[in-house]
């Protein structure tokens, strides 16, 4: 009886360790796919959409870590939570850049660790990046032939531009000054930079509501810039026929062009881009080709397809 009990202690020790050398075969098998997302700002509205919308995607998969920063529009910090991620020997960084040519430095020192770095949203300057985004050209070209084709002879406009040295920035407006050459009669008064925030586009316009008695429309290169105008502009009571345009379809600016208040804008989906991300973080988990520039549709939005569309 003994003998017997014996043995069965010895084949039960057996088959534990055999679990748990089978449990920790299966746990190196499902290796966590680790991926540092370095913000450029949580404050700025589409950025915070796409990186909430990226943790959700994260969530639901339980092979993926993400660890989030947020470098608050300071290239310095951003550069150094590269340096951090790449320290931590993470298996991808993803970086909304904050300036073109600043974030080069980090994305070289992933290249060097042979860390794959996404560039999400805006280009950078240099450096082996995959590019996720939109034609920012088109952007501005879409801006400006509904501006040609809707403003009235000899109109005065205003430009509010996003951050300078930014590829989306410098490609908008250049794409809206290339288009409005077939309107020469047609003026810009004053053009300024925002700096991405509803909160300059309100002041800066207060400014200009106070310089020019004329407005017929006012183009922003983003949609919090265009709703700070139009702010100030109810707030003036000088809103009613001027047109005023935007990027990005976020939310507020889609229930602006319903009222009446804003001119048009241009459909750029932070869920699509986010979602294009992470399947390239899938694909790199899983050893397959990734193409260096994933490009993400936009669309026109004015008030006769509103209601299409779901924005951001």
């Amino acid at each position: 009886m003994k003998k017997w009990i014996m043995r069965c202690v010895i084949f039960c020790c057996v088959v534990a360790v055999m679990a748990v050398f089978v449990g920790c075969k299966k746990s190196e098998g499902k290796k966590v796919f680790k991926v540092g997302y370095v913000n450029n700002s949580d404050s700025l509205l589409f950025n915070k959409i796409t990186k909430d919308e990226f943790d959700k995607l994260a969530k639901n998969d339980v092979s993926i870590e993400v660890v989030f920063s947020n470098a608050n529009s300071d290239i310095q910090l951003q550069l150094d939570q590269i340096d951090n991620f790449v320290a931590r020997k993470v298996d991808v960084i993803i970086t909304a850049p904050i300036d073109y040519d600043g974030i080069v430095p980090g994305i070289e020192k992933a290249n060097e660790a042979n860390i794959p770095i996404l560039s999400l949203g805006t280009e950078a300057g240099g450096g082996d990046f995959i590019f996720i985004g939109t034609v920012y050209y088109q952007d501005g070209e879409m801006q400006g032939k509904y501006m040609a084709e809707h403003l009235p002879k000899d109109a005065d406009i205003l430009y509010l531009s996003c951050v300078p040295g930014q590829s989306y920035s410098r490609e908008r407006r250049q794409a809206f000054l290339d288009i409005m050459e077939s309107r020469p009669d047609v003026t810009i008064l004053a053009e300024q930079t925002g700096m991405d925030q509803r909160a300059n586009g309100m002041q800066i316009m207060e400014d200009w509501l106070q310089a020019f008695p004329k407005i017929d429309a006012v183009i922003a290169a983003n949609d919090p810039m265009a709703l700070g105008a139009i702010e100030a502009m109810k707030g003036a009571g000088r809103l009613s026929g001027v047109l005023v345009a935007g990027v990005d379809a976020i939310p507020e600016a889609l229930t602006a062009i319903k009222n009446g208040e804003m001119a048009m804008t241009v459909f750029q989906s932070a869920p699509a881009l986010a979602k294009a991300a992470f399947d390239v973080v899938k694909k790199l988990q899983n050893g397959e080709t990734v193409e260096r520039r994933v490009l993400i549709p936009n669309e026109l939005v004015t008030v006769d397809n509103v209601d299409q569309i779901s924005g951001n």
